[in-house]
């Protein structure tokens, strides 16, 4: 059972985790390569950070909102989430550090940047799974409709990406940036939206 002060942290933690993920999505078309703008690309793994931590903790007390005692299957994805999100949160300061500390004969920023980037990639399989099944089973109660519709859409989207990335039919990455515009811009956030109104039913 979530306490009255939980479900507020979840609210909060909500919000602010659909306000990164559109402060990620403006960064990405404002700034160029990391080169080319470190400045810039230092503040959006900083906002990455921040947005993974929101995460974190939404997830985490999700499972007590949802009671997911029976839905043993979302609720093991959902902790391989806590897990793989955890392990993004570490390492997405990682380039930003090496920036500022210079990184001598070891690896170049680029470098750590495309480890960091490798590394984390399953986390963003695992998340989106857990998004999609908590969006179809709780729609409409407790998450709005619309946030609901909002974390299918994104959740579907971006497991459609990884699939078609990984089965090698469109080689060029270009493809990716309309899936990842409607998934980051409008379905992640909404659905952050309805999970703050989920955790606000249980304040």
């Amino acid at each position: 059972m979530i306490s009255s002060a939980e479900a507020r942290l979840g609210k909060n933690m909500a919000v602010l985790g659909a306000i990164t993920i559109l402060i990620t999505m403006a960064l990405g078309f404002l700034g160029g390569s990391r080169a080319e703008n470190p400045q810039l690309a230092n503040l959006s793994d900083f906002v990455d950070f921040v947005n993974s931590f929101t995460l974190i903790v939404v997830i985490m007390y999700s499972l007590k909102l949802f009671n997911l005692d029976e839905a043993p299957l979302i609720k093991v994805i959902g902790n391989v989430a806590i897990i793989a999100v955890t392990v993004a949160m570490i390492t997405d300061l990682s380039p930003a550090f090496s920036a500022i500390e210079g990184t001598g004969d070891g690896f170049t920023v680029a470098q750590v940047s495309e480890i960091t980037d490798t590394v984390t990639t399953g986390t963003w399989i695992v998340m989106p799974l857990f998004v999609l099944l908590v969006s179809a089973r709780f729609r409409g109660d407790p998450i709005p409709s619309w946030g609901a519709w909002g974390g299918i859409g994104a959740g579907s989207l971006i497991l459609l990406m990884h699939v078609i990335a990984l089965s090698g039919l469109f080689p060029d990455t270009d493809v990716f940036w309309p899936i990842w515009i409607v998934a980051g811009a409008i379905g992640f956030p909404l659905f952050a939206f309805g999970m703050s109104r989920a955790f606000a039913t249980k304040i």
